[in-house]
């Protein structure tokens, strides 16, 4: 069996939009996995989503200093980013996240 497959590159929207905040263009990565189940796909996705965290935390400190301080950006961003590495995701049903976002908009 092979392990550690994955693509990396860029995608692009066909559908025609013109609109600013409409993407057109993106990277994305897709692992291979085989004989995985949704569970599985979750735990992959957040593992390497926490991986990047991690990295650019132990990595790129000094540059996130200096965004942190950028007047306008998150003055949160260390502590918000290492919360992720802190907490495992929660995991919701589509119909969970909706009713969240429902009630959400109806409080506002």
């Amino acid at each position: 069996a092979l392990s550690d497959v994955y693509t990396f590159g860029p995608t692009f929207r066909a559908e025609d939009s013109h609109t600013s905040r409409h993407l057109a263009e993106f990277w994305m990565i897709e692992p291979e996995l085989c004989f995985a189940g949704l569970k599985d796909d979750m735990d992959l996705a957040e593992d390497y989503l926490k991986f990047c965290v991690h990295h650019a935390l132990t990595k790129c400190a000094a540059d996130l200093e200096v965004l942190q301080q950028i007047e306008g950006w998150d003055k949160e961003l260390i502590p918000r980013l290492k919360n992720i590495l802190e907490k495992p995701f929660t995991r919701l049903t589509y119909t969970e996240a909706i009713k969240i976002l429902q009630d959400d908009v109806a409080n506002k």
